[in-house]
This record gives C-alpha cells, sequence and structure tokens, in this order.
C-alpha cells in the first residue's frame, strides 16, 4: 500500500481555495488505493471542515495529533510545564499568541497593538500561533525562542505558526508509518514551508511545490510545479500514482 501525506497552505490550498487539479488527482488517488493523509499546523476540526473530502486521515498540529477514518493514532499535547514557558518567553518577546486544541483557540500577549491577558482552557494544548507587528519583531522573536521552536510565517501576514522542537510533523508521519506497517519506501511527502522539512525527510520521495521554500526544495528527491501550475497532479504522474 502507498500513502501520501499533503500540507495544507501552499502546497494543498491557497486558503480554502483548492486547485481543481489537485481536487480531481486526491480523489482519483484514494480511488488508486493510495491513503491519504492532510499534514499540517492547523486544528483537526478546522482541517476536517474544510479539506475533510479530501483525505483519509490527518495530522494536525504541526505532528502532535494523528487520526485514521476517525481512531486516534498519536496524540501527545503540551505539558502544563511546556505551555507555561512558552507563554513566559512569548510575553518576554511582545509577542502575540493563540495557543490551538481540539475546540477551540486561547489567546494573550501583543496582538494589533494591545495587550490580552491569557485566556486559560480547561483541555490541553497542542500548539500555538504568534502575531507580530512587522517582520523585524517577527526577526527577534524567532531569535529568542529558536532553541525552542521552529515558525513557519504565513506570507505576507504578520503571524506564523508554531512547532516545537522535538515533535514535527515527520514525528507523526513515523509512528503512523509503524502503526499502518507501511514502509517508507511507499511513503510520499508534499509541502512548502519551513515546517514541512521534516515531512520531507522522513519518507523516501519527499516532492517540494514549486512555490516552496529554497531549503524546502534543497531536501526534496523531486520539485514539482508551483500549487496554481498543477503541481500535485504532475508530481503524483511523475511518481506513476494517477
Amino acid at each position: 500500500m502507498n500513502i501520501a501525506f499533503f500540507d495544507i497552505d501552499g502546497t494543498l490550498a491557497n486558503g480554502l481555495d483548492v486547485p481543481l487539479s489537485a481536487q480531481l488527482a486526491l480523489k482519483q488517488l484514494r480511488k488508486n488505493g493510495t491513503l491519504v493523509f492532510i499534514c499540517t499546523g492547523r486544528p483537526i476540526n478546522y482541517v476536517k471542515e474544510h479539506f475533510g473530502e479530501y483525505a483519509d486521515g490527518y495530522i494536525c498540529f504541526n505532528g502532535r495529533y494523528a487520526e485514521l477514518n476517525d481512531t486516534v493514532l498519536y496524540d501527545e499535547p503540551l505539558t502544563k510545564e511546556e505551555e507555561i514557558l512558552l507563554r513566559s518567553r512569548l510575553e518576554e518577546l511582545h509577542a502575540g499568541y493563540h495557543f490551538y486544541n481540539n475546540d477551540g483557540s486561547y489567546e494573550g500577549g501583543w496582538i494589533d497593538g494591545n495587550y490580552h491577558i491569557y485566556s486559560e482552557g480547561d483541555r490541553p494544548v497542542y500548539n500555538f500561533n504568534i502575531h507580530f507587528k512587522d517582520f523585524e519583531h517577527y526577526k527577534s522573536i524567532a531569535e529568542g525562542m529558536k532553541n525552542l521552536v521552529v515558525f513557519n510565517p504565513h506570507g505576507p501576514m504578520l503571524h506564523a505558526d508554531a512547532t516545537i522542537i522535538g515533535k514535527d510533523k515527520g514525528t507523526a508521519i513515523t509512528i503512523v508509518l509503524e502503526k499502518l506497517q507501511i514502509p517508507s519506501e511507499n511513503a510520499y511527502a508534499f509541502g512548502d514551508g519551513s515546517n514541512d522539512i521534516s515531512m520531507l525527510t522522513s519518507v523516501a520521495h519527499g516532492i517540494a511545490m514549486g512555490n516552496g521554500l529554497p531549503e524546502v526544495k534543497k531536501v526534496a528527491e523531486y520539485v514539482t510545479d508551483a500549487i496554481d501550475q498543477n503541481g500535485i497532479r504532475n508530481a503524483l504522474q511523475h511518481y506513476h500514482l494517477l
């Protein structure tokens, strides 16, 4: 059995817009017997609502949660100590932040020029997004947290999602492959951003989108076309999966 993992933003979709060629390609891929996983930093409920029709399984929160056909394969939220440490560091750096769980998010720090008191929920959180006033501010946040977090900026928008070092998309992919007893040689991963590097290096066949970052293309086995140039479909055809 083959399995394919797809990042969302900049890979499968721009915003909520999935190119028609990618829609048709993923539907045909599943009909052909390949398991399709969406692999993203976003929360599971958001992914299911907007992209559920394209996938059999999901890796969410940048690698801290995975499920297949509603069966949980992997579930590792942040410990309370990790959450407190991250929040403290973010506030020192005057960052705004949203911590996410399966039900929603809790915000705090500096957002839109105002300080928000963190509103703590009653369930464990999995990861977080940051908000910053400009890209100089972003650089200072990234530098101040470089030993804890890898950030993935969302293009020109003044926010980024976080991957806490030690647990990433590649961690979850490795666990999924082991649990499903699928060899790496049968696994394909598609990505474009910095948080996708661990995806591409955890499988035998890492594919970078043509619109991807140079560092993502550097670790890829194959570089396909851009998202708006039928990149997903063309790569699947290149590997004879369609």
